[in-house]
């Protein structure tokens, strides 16, 4: 049985406690294994990364692997958390809402999509330290609109579905069109049409996301509207006593 690393029965290799001073101290670099494996994932897909492969490529014996990580589901996590941080991030909000969150959400789909295997793995329940920084600066973008934190992330929440779900998307039309060369299909009177089959093929396309996201950020505007500074200014005003024409 291979040497297992303290708190290996954590729900997430982000629950397990940090080691304390007194326990050895690892020979390997838990960023270079995560490192590796994403390269391996990203030449092969998820099903050419082992723990054999990548003890080959660093030079080490498979079980040593095991002081980093439980087992491959906990790899994953490493992995996901690896390529979110690779997501360029705004350094300051602009001070329009739109604009930075379309510009997250531009830069993250990019991202996603240069691995595709990512789509596999999708939304881990518990983040890693990048997934919260990247969390954190996107958060930035609703500065100043009088929100509330449940509020905010529920809207990045409802961001970050979109983005995913598009690449996965994306990434099985890649596939598809892999292997054979979509036919066009007859319409039926009880069926789709031929123009809705024709605009099917591009929903995987830039301006098919860019849609997406724009109808989004629509709902988003309602709601920022509806609950945030400028909804409560609405509502002080709607209070006013009629006629009053004075200012405070």
């Amino acid at each position: 049985m291979p040497r297992r690393p303290p708190g290996s029965g954590a729900m997430s290799v982000w629950l397990r406690p940090r080691p304390t001073p007194r326990q050895p101290t690892p020979a390997l670099s838990r960023d270079e294994i995560t490192r590796v494996a994403i390269e391996l994932a990203d030449r092969g897909g998820l099903e050419a990364v082992s723990m054999r492969r990548i003890a080959a490529r660093i030079g080490s014996a498979p079980t040593s692997l095991y002081w980093y990580f439980s087992d491959k589901d906990e790899l994953y996590e490493l992995m996901v958390d690896a390529v979110i941080g690779q997501v360029p991030l705004l350094e300051r909000p602009s001070g329009d809402w739109r604009a930075d969150l379309a510009a997250t959400a531009w830069a993250a789909r990019a991202t996603l999509s240069s691995h595709p295997w990512f789509a596999q793995l999708g939304i881990h329940p518990v983040a890693g330290p990048q997934t919260l920084r990247f969390g954190a600066m996107a958060l930035r973008s609703f500065e100043g609109l009088g929100l509330d934190q449940e509020t905010e992330i529920n809207l990045l929440a409802a961001v970050n579905n979109y983005i995913y779900g598009f690449v996965q998307r994306e990434v099985a039309w890649q596939r598809f069109a892999a292997r054979a060369e979509p036919a066009a299909a007859p319409a039926h009177e009880d069926e789709i049409s031929a123009e809705h089959l024709a605009a099917r093929t591009k929903l995987h396309s830039d301006e098919s996301f860019a849609f997406g996201l724009e109808c989004l950020l629509d709902g988003f505007a309602v709601r920022v509207a509806r609950t945030g500074v400028y909804g409560e200014l609405a509502a002080a005003m709607a209070a006013r006593p009629v006629g009053w024409a004075g200012c405070d």
